[in-house]
């Protein structure tokens, strides 16, 4: 299997709990193949920064109500970084 890519990351919502998480969702444009393998319509980034440094990124989708919890591994490591820096830029606590 081919690793998870995205492109073009949209800033969509944020839930901040002070001094400890941000919760972003974000909108990106997932390859066809993602789309087939998982079987996934509407796929969202669920983005989960905590203030002591861990990170979780799931992805939902709103056609299906799937979750999905991909490892680190699974990503594409260039779209994982471009993920998490681009999440830490719309949250409150890492501003």
């Amino acid at each position: 299997m081919s690793l998870i890519t995205v492109k073009n990351l949209n800033f969509y919502s944020k839930l901040s709990l002070k001094d400890v998480e941000d919760r972003i969702l974000i909108t990106a444009d997932f390859p066809q193949e993602f789309h087939a393998n998982y079987r996934m319509t509407q796929p969202f980034l669920y983005v989960t920064l905590y203030v002591r440094g861990g990170v979780m990124v799931k992805i939902l989708d709103e056609g299906t109500v799937k979750l999905y919890t991909p490892t680190r591994k699974e990503f594409d490591e260039k779209s994982y970084t471009e993920i998490i820096q681009f999440a830490k830029k719309h949250s409150k606590q890492f501003n």
